[in-house]
C-alpha cells in the first residue's frame, strides 16, 4: 500500500526538529505508519537521515534536526511524505521519502530566520562549521559518556526509545542518562545565554523527576567550551546542576579518512 500526502511545516516543527503526520486540513496519518519507536530511514533526494516514529503522537523524530538544517527548511514550506509499505527495509530501518514541493514566501519566515538568510558568506560558513561541530560533539559524548562520569549510561525507556534528543512535552533533552538508579540530564550550551540554558535544564530536571525518576535522584550537567562567569554563578546557586568544560583537538586527515567515517 502506498501512503502519500502533503503538509505545510509549522513553527513548532522547525523549532523542535520533528514532523507531524497531519495534513493541512487535519487528516492524521500516524496510524498508517509503523508502530512507535520503529527505526526509520528518511530519504530526501541524495541524502538520508535516521529517525524514529511516535505513532501515538503522530510524529517523526530523530535525525530531522539535520534535515531541517541541510535542506534549509522553514516555517511555511510544503513537503510531500511517502511511505510504500511493500518496500524492503534498509539495514533494519523502514524507508520514508520526503520531498519539498513548495517553498514558503519570505514574508512568513520568522525575523530570526530571515536574518540568517541574509548573513554574509563568511558568517554562513562559520555557522555551518559550528553546527557541524555541535553535532560531532553530541556524537562523541554519546559514545564516550564515561569521560563525563564512569557510571553514566544512555537512558532507554520501556519502548526502547533512546535518551538522545529525548522528547518531552516541554522540549527536547539533548542527552538523558542514568547513573545507576539516578537520572542525569545533559545539555550542550550551544550558544544559548547562561540564564536560558540554566532555566531550560532546570525545567527538564523537574519534568524527569516528576514523570520518570519518581523517588530516584535527578541531576543535570551543562557541557560548555568557553568559561562564562555568569554561567558559573548561575550553576553555583543550583546544587542539582554541574558544569563541565570540554576542549577540542583538531587533526588533519585524508579524504579517504573522511569517506570511511561517513560510511
Amino acid at each position: 500500500m502506498l501512503i502519500t500526502f502533503d503538509k505545510t511545516i509549522g513553527r513548532s516543527e522547525v523549532n523542535y526538529g520533528y514532523i507531524n503526520l497531519t495534513t493541512d486540513n487535519g487528516i492524521t496519518h500516524g496510524g498508517e505508519f509503523p508502530p512507535s519507536n520503529t527505526p526509520l530511514l528518511i530519504f530526501t533526494g541524495d541524502r538520508n537521515y535516521k529517525a524514529s516514529i511516535n505513532t501515538s503522537q503522530n510524529q517523526i523524530w530523530g535525525g530531522l534536526r539535520r534535515w531541517f538544517r541541510d535542506e534549509n527548511i522553514y516555517q511555511g514550506d510544503k513537503i510531500r511524505i511517502t511511505y510504500d509499505t511493500i518496500l524492503p527495509q534498509i539495514d533494519g530501518r523502514v524507508r520514508i521519502d520526503i520531498s519539498i514541493i513548495d517553498r514558503a514566501e519570505l514574508s512568513i519566515i520568522t525575523p530570526v530566520e530571515a536574518m540568517l538568510t541574509e548573513t554574509k558568506d563568511e558568517d554562513e560558513r562559520v555557522a555551518e562549521v559550528n553546527m557541524q561541530m555541535e553535532n560531532d560533539l553530541e556524537n562523541f559524548l554519546i559514545d564516550n559518556l564515561h569521560l563525563i562520569d564512569p557510571d553514566l549510561k544512555l537512558y532507554r525507556d520501556e519502548q526502547g526509545k533512546s535518551g538522545r534528543q529525548f522528547w518531552t512535552p516541554i522540549g527536547e533533552i539533548d542527552i538523558l542518562c542514568k547513573k545507576k538508579n539516578d537520572f542525569v540530564v545533559i545539555e550542550l550550551k550551544k550558544g544559548r545565554s547562561s540564564d536560558k540554558v540554566v532555566g531550560q535544564i532546570s525545567r527538564y530536571i523537574g519534568w524527569v523527576k516528576e514523570n520518570i525518576a519518581k523517588d530516584n535522584n535527578t541531576k543535570g550537567i551543562i557541557i560548555v567550551h568557553d568559561f562564562d562567569p555568569k554561567l558559573k554563578y548561575a550553576v553555583l546557586a543550583n546544587p542539582n546542576i554541574d558544569l563541565k568544560y570540554y576542549q577540542i583537538k583538531i587533526d588533519f586527515v585524508t579524504e579517504q579518512d573522511v569517506l570511511n567515517k561517513n560510511d
